[in-house]
């Protein structure tokens, strides 16, 4: 290389070497600042964690002292109203102890008169009581000086003789005129706090304490016994006193046990209460920490790779210039290497017309060895190339003179005596004169005779291989353990979706390119490592492949070949394709889940509809009684409210059981054309009223006037249900997003539920972006009382209802849910009709009766008396009968006297449906009105045979019954008529 070629180099190795510090550089910088924002997001992260575990537990925490604090004014009402009540030891200790039922954050309830002396106390005995004073006790005394209603709450304590630590809440006890009676307190106990905190929030590294406003210590989650009782003063910087803040978060050393931690303090709404929420610095560090590790190791790595790129580069510069140092000594050399080689040598002078030939050349080319010195013409004329390769010699010599080619090289074949024949390999170079022309052509000639005829042998063996696995449909292939080479064939390229044009080399680009599924890539080398190893054999084994026209199965046969010439240990094997086969057994496997889950739901389901039979029944009585009761009892007293609340749990548990009978499959009504986006519509319109703030429903509704047939409630349940499970599973904060369209299906096709026709179906699509499920929890979710949710949230029927209502209606659901990433539900109903009409609203007018005779049937005395209170106030005349056989005995003396049949199904020795064949022969116009806890399709369908004007549901509310019996009563003759129901008013 010249000077000034290397003056003009050496600025570009200077450039690159600057280029790759900067870059360098760069990677470190921006490693450092991941590293930063890692650090303040991980803290706000922290922050946001202790900050909400703390606010709901400092709610908990109100609740359970609100619930000593109802009591606690309960009995100060008491005493207030019957001041005589504190001298009444008859009546005082039943009163404790009703009200220390279920208080069991509390040790006990105790009454201190006006001088200090314990009057009673639950947990202890009246002996042990009498000899107490507590007028000394600081409680005691704030509360004889501060008159008024406030709550006490004071420092904590241990019980004496046991052991029980305790915090005192207390009230003042006081006479309409103000005067102080004494005090009504509870001790709070200290371990109820401390296993509550630890059973709901005792993950590792974080600890959960209860602190009063004045700083002391009351308990605290794990516990430290002899820390109770500390005054911590940090409370008092983080909410100050009188201050408006009620929450605040830090980092500072335990004042307990001195660790570095994070602190979230929040006041207990409505007492002089504090909760602490921290965590350990290093439990809420650890993610970062260990993200800043794997940042500052991947930096570390891309670091040195760059530096080795550059050294690379650096390094393949300075080779260059010394291969350019060499090159004139190389050519020298090739020269002499050349002479004293086995190749032949020639060299054409084109415008002198002559050529030389080298006596090794003319050996190879079957010319005469003399002279070397010869005109091209005789030359020509004396090459005896093979008949069949003329043609080719000919084009390529052609093709490189005109110079449409860069060399004149060709492989051919050399005629010799008889038919013989050899291989040479012939490679020359055109240099041409100023105008262009040909000037010279200069090559060499060397025998390829024997390569050639192997090659030859080589392909007419793999012609007759390939033939025979071609009749097998299998691939096969070869595997050199030592230099990891391997050879397979066109069939096992095209089994793996491998490119024909791309062959694999080695096993390593097989398992880059042949996109086996994951799960079984792990199968595949601990399969070969075994025929490495020598601890098997054989192999046979499926695999699975993922290619463009989606998922194969492959069987492996694989078989290990000890060292044989030389050529190291070698694997070979053969392929074919299961697809087929794997999907039948898939299909079959399938089919089975299917009938066991069915078998296994009708066996449930049945169970579950005869539990709600009798339910019913129970809860007509206590629903009835109840709503007669609630009139009765005066608007805002206690006894309404008592009433009030025993109504509503009444109804929660008929919602409870309409969905129980939903779930077996047997609570479908008559089926009607259902218009399903107007009842998805109002789903979701009063599904928005019980959302949390947080939720919101995005919806798309596409589907038009088609319809199904069915029962509009049940559909509206389906809505309901979906959409609150996708609201819990976001923790009440995300969006639901709702679709309902038209598709048609057209081949069947196997869902989560069942094995859809096909045909057109209304898709109706429930997405959330929740929790998520496991394959686990999946393959349970419609198992009734089934339930992921805490205690109280769900009863575990909600999907078992949706499985049962869309079985019933000949569809299917299918699931797809990623944990972390949420889940999608997707109900499929074919469709039974493009242009269903919306439903109108329709009010019900319940009229009162006018004096009309109705005759009571039950065998259950307490309905009976029920129902005739209930018809006696709508204005009828009831008349009650407790078995079958009294009603047809009056009705024998008397068939004109009643207007209305009201009877119960399920009676003993004869049921409704067969008491109503018996009054047909004795009144045959009389109307007819049934009841029952468990309607099912066949009840109503013997209902219409027989002509009875409604099949009423228990249990029954006052309005619902007389809107029926008047709808009846205009009824012309007997007959089932449809009174409009609630859903679809």
């Amino acid at each position: 290389m010249s000077k000034i070629a290397r003056r003009l180099f050496q600025p570009s190795v200077r450039r690159l070497a600057w280029s790759g510090g900067l870059v360098i550089a760069a990677l470190a910088l921006q490693a450092g600042y991941e590293i930063w924002q890692g650090y303040h997001a991980a803290l706000r992260s922290t922050e946001q964690e202790l900050s909400a575990q703390a606010r709901v537990i400092a709610e908990q925490t109100a609740r359970s002292v609100q619930a000593i604090e109802v009591v606690l004014r309960d009995l100060a009402e008491r005493v207030r109203e019957q001041p005589a009540l504190m001298q009444d030891e008859d009546v005082l200790p039943a009163l404790l102890r009703k009200r220390m039922d279920g208080l069991v954050q509390s040790e006990g309830l105790v009454l201190v008169d006006s001088t200090g002396g314990v009057k009673l106390a639950s947990h202890m005995p009246p002996s042990v009581t009498r000899s107490m004073n507590v007028s000394a006790q600081t409680p005691f005394s704030l509360l004889r000086v501060r008159p008024g209603s406030e709550l006490l709450i004071d420092q904590v304590r241990p019980i004496p003789g046991t052991g029980r630590w305790v915090f005192p809440i207390g009230l003042r006890l006081e006479d309409a005129a103000g005067n102080f009676l004494g005090v009504v307190g509870a001790p709070a106990r200290v371990d109820y706090f401390q296993n509550f905190y630890r059973d709901g929030y005792g993950a590792q590294g974080t600890r959960v304490a209860l602190i009063h406003r004045n700083g002391w210590l009351l308990a605290r989650q794990p516990a430290v016994p002899e820390s109770l009782g500390k005054r911590i003063d940090v409370v008092d910087r983080l909410l100050p006193p009188g201050s408006k803040v009620d929450a605040a978060f830090t980092r500072l050393p335990s004042p307990v046990d001195g660790a570095d931690h994070f602190a979230a303090v929040r006041a207990v709404p409505g007492y002089p209460l504090i909760v602490a929420v921290s965590k350990d610095y290093d439990v809420a560090m650890t993610p970062w920490i260990e993200g800043a590790k794997a940042t500052a190791l991947r930096t570390l790595v891309l670091c040195l790779f760059a530096a080795g790129l550059l050294w690379a580069g650096l390094r393949q510069l300075a080779r260059a210039q010394r291969a350019q140092r060499e090159l004139q000594v190389s050519q020298q050399r090739y020269s002499l290497a050349a002479a004293g080689s086995d190749m032949g040598l020639w060299d054409w002078d084109i415008p002198n017309g002559t050529a030389f030939v080298s006596t090794r050349a003319r050996e190879l080319l079957g010319l005469p060895l003399q002279p070397e010195l010869q005109s091209i013409g005789e030359l020509r004329r004396a090459l005896a190339v093979h008949a069949a390769d003329q043609p080719r010699f000919r084009q390529r010599l052609a093709d490189h003179l005109h110079g449409t080619s860069p060399y004149f090289e060709l492989e051919y074949r050399v005629c010799g005596e008889g038919e013989g024949y050899h291989w040479v390999h012939v490679r020359a170079l055109c240099t041409r004169s100023a105008d262009g022309r040909p000037a010279r052509l200069a090559g060499s000639v060397i025998d390829v005779d024997q390569r050639k005829r192997a090659q030859e042998a080589l392909q007419r063996s793999e012609e007759h291989y390939a033939l025979a696995m071609a009749g097998s449909r299998g691939g096969h292939w070869v595997w050199n353990t030592a230099s990891d080479e391997m050879f397979v064939s066109d069939k096992f390229s095209e089994l793996f979706g491998l490119p024909a044009d791309h062959p694999v080399s080695t096993r390593e680009a097989f398992f880059r390119a042949a996109r086996l599924a994951p799960e079984d890539l792990e199968q595949v080398r601990m399969r070969s490592a075994e025929l490495i190893s020598g601890s098997v054999e054989r192999a046979d084994y499926e695999l699975r492949v993922v290619t463009p026209q989606g998922e194969r199965w492959i069987q492996m046969r694989a078989q290990r070949f000890e060292d044989v010439g030389g050529e190291g240990l070698r694997i070979a094997g053969v392929t074919v394709d299961i697809t087929e086969r794997k999907r039948a057994e898939l299909a079959r496997q399938h089919l089975e889940e299917q009938l066991r889950q069915a078998q296994k739901m009708e066996a449930i389901g049945t169970l579950a509809g005869g539990i709600a039979h009798d339910f019913n029944n129970i809860l007509a009585g206590i629903l009835g009684y109840g709503e007669m009761a609630q009139k009765e009892a005066q608007p805002g007293s206690a006894l309404r409210r008592h009433i009030d609340a025993s109504l509503a749990a009444a109804l929660r548990a008929k919602s409870l059981v309409e969905r129980i009978l939903a779930f077996s499959r047997s609570g479908m009504g008559q089926r009607v054309p259902v218009h399903v986006e107007s009842v998805v519509q109002e789903a979701l319109d009063a599904l928005q009223a019980t959302l949390p703030a947080g939720v919101q429903v995005h919806s798309r509704l596409a589907a038009g006037d088609a319809g199904v047939l069915g029962d509009p409630t049940q559909i509206h349940q389906v809505v309901m249900n979906l959409c609150l499970n996708a609201a819990q599973a976001m923790k009440s904060a995300g969006t639901i997003n709702v679709e309902l369209e038209l598709v048609t299906i057209e081949e069947a096709c196997a869902v989560s539920t069942t094995r859809l026709e096909p045909g057109r179906y209304l898709k109706l699509s429930v997405e959330d972006r929740g929790a998520g499920m496991s394959p686990e929890l999946l393959s349970r979710i419609f198992d009734p009382f089934f339930t992921t949710k805490e205690v109280g949230v769900g009863t575990g029927l909600g999907l078992s209802m949706v499985h049962g209502i869309v079985s019933d209606l000949d569809g299917g659901i299918d699931v797809r849910s990623t944990l972390g990433e949420g889940s999608c539900f997707t109900v499929y109903l074919p469709v039974r009709g493009e242009r269903v009409v919306r439903p109108t609203p329709r009010a019900v007018v319940v009229e009162l009766g006018k004096g009309e005779c109705v005759m009571v049937v039950d065998d259950e005395e307490s309905l009976v008396g029920l129902a005739e209170e209930a018809l006696a106030e709508l204005g009828y005349e009831p008349v009650g009968f407790m078995s079958p056989e009294s009603a047809l005995e009056a009705l024998r003396h008397n068939p004109g006297r009643f207007d209305l049949l009201l009877s119960d199904e399920a009676m003993p020795g004869m049921t409704g449906t067969q008491l109503v064949e018996r009054v047909r022969e004795l009144a045959p116009d009389l109307k007819v009105v049934m009841m029952s806890g468990f309607v099912t399709p066949a009840l109503q369908v013997r209902a219409r045979e027989l002509g009875i004007v409604q099949v009423l549901n228990k249990p029954l509310m006052a309005a619902e019954l007389g809107a029926a019996l008047a709808q009846a009563l205009r009824a012309q003759g007997p007959h089932l008529a449809n009174i409009p129901r609630r859903d679809e008013e």
